[in-house]
């Protein structure tokens, strides 16, 4: 589809932190007066607030859970927890039976939660579904990862045993480089896969999202973030050490000789060293923090970026995500700035200004006006795989 030629649909987002602030609040009240039993409520209404606000081509989107669907999945999640937690404490089998049922479970869960979200959600009277199945969930999520590693083992094992004859030297820089750029491709591998397991599993309706994720473009976004975030360490590393050489009077000559005689005695009677060492350990730690968001938000930037332009609806519609990672980093730290310093009141701000910038920077070319379609789903589900996939923290998506 010539995506140059069709109009754009740009996503917007009109909620306002003043009006959301009322609802947040409200919620943790009578969470709090419930004693969490409120809480499947206060989910719905955050839900609605936000998908009601989220517009595109001039029709919002709607929220259909029932808060007893949720209520009751959380009830039994909480149950899941509990037993969890408690019930190693009777005999330590009992623990590792428990997590080797939760990894089986891991696709059931993830394939429900994602059938679950897409059914309540609805656009021009027409809701969304997710048809992936539990096999190729199974093949994806467990047996194709567990294949991967198996025979990188394998592999790495062969490449150790016929490095051996040569020196120390070329088997350590083999085997950094070659464990890097293997697993490298193994994640890439994995996540293409998963993406397009997700990405063409969804339906608007009748009509099936499509999209065709190349493992080599996602191996090239993985190398390029590794690289910056290499690129980064060397640098922060030599800030560290510049810092503290700079800190107690010295220059790189007599860095040498400082480093044979540093001891915690001498570290206790020289200040200078003293402080030296702190103001280095201080920034490298800052600097490794804002590193660690930008190669992170640089990421998720791109994976985001590829995949929705790799997605198109019923073969007429193309998403288009346009998300610029310093941009997208800048939000992350004045998010996370607000809700330090306003002791967590700004998170109607902050939860705002997240879903106005994601919709900004998403939208459809092509004409929606003309694709018609109809449901074929109902809303008679629990949101049991929903609720125990946030009590357990299994987060799998492509957004």
């Amino acid at each position: 589809m010539e995506s140059q030629q069709q109009p754009r649909h740009q996503f917007t987002f009109l909620g306002r932190a003043g009006e959301y602030f009322g609802i947040w609040i409200v919620n943790i009240l009578l969470t709090v007066i419930t004693l969490g039993i409120y809480s499947a409520w206060a989910k719905v209404r955050n839900k609605q607030y936000f998908y009601g606000n989220t517009e595109l081509a001039g029709e919002s989107f709607e929220y259909l859970a029932r808060p007893i669907q949720i209520l009751i999945g959380r009830i039994i999640a909480v149950i899941l927890v509990l037993g969890w937690l408690t019930l190693p404490s009777f005999h330590p089998t009992i623990g590792g039976l428990m997590v080797l049922l939760f990894v089986l479970a891991t696709p059931v869960l993830v394939v429900r939660n994602l059938r679950f979200d897409a059914r309540m959600t609805r656009y021009r009277n027409v809701r969304f579904d997710f048809v992936g199945s539990y096999g190729r969930a199974y093949m994806v999520l467990l047996v194709l990862p567990l294949l991967y590693f198996v025979g990188f083992a394998i592999a790495a094992g062969g490449l150790t045993f016929l490095a051996q004859m040569s020196s120390p030297w070329i088997l350590g820089i083999i085997s950094i480089v070659a464990c890097g750029l293997g697993l490298t491709f193994i994640y890439a591998l994995i996540t293409s896969q998963m993406s397009q397991f997700i990405l063409n599993g969804y339906r608007w309706g009748q009509q099936q999202f499509g999209a065709e994720i190349g493992t080599g473009r996602i191996f090239k976004i993985y190398l390029k973030t590794a690289a910056i975030g290499l690129s980064g360490l060397l640098v922060i590393v030599a800030i560290g050490v510049a810092i503290f050489v700079g800190s107690i009077g010295i220059d790189f000559s007599q860095l040498g000789g400082l480093i044979q005689q540093l001891n915690p005695e001498n570290l206790e009677s020289d200040l200078g060293v003293h402080y030296g060492l702190f103001g280095a350990i201080l920034a490298i730690y800052i600097s490794m923090f804002l590193l660690g968001w930008f190669v992170s938000a640089y990421l998720k930037a791109c994976l985001r970026n590829y995949q929705f332009g790799e997605t198109v609806l019923a073969d007429k519609l193309q998403l288009n995500s346009t998300v610029k990672p310093w941009a997208f980093l800048a939000l992350l730290l004045s998010n996370l700035l607000l809700t330090v310093f306003s002791l967590g009141l700004a998170l109607p701000l902050v939860k705002v200004r997240y879903a106005r910038f994601m919709a900004n920077a998403t939208a459809i070319d092509g004409d929606i006006d003309q694709l018609t379609t109809h449901n074929q789903v109902d809303d008679g589900n629990v949101a049991i795989a929903d609720e125990v996939a946030d009590a357990f923290s299994i987060e799998i998506g492509v957004i």
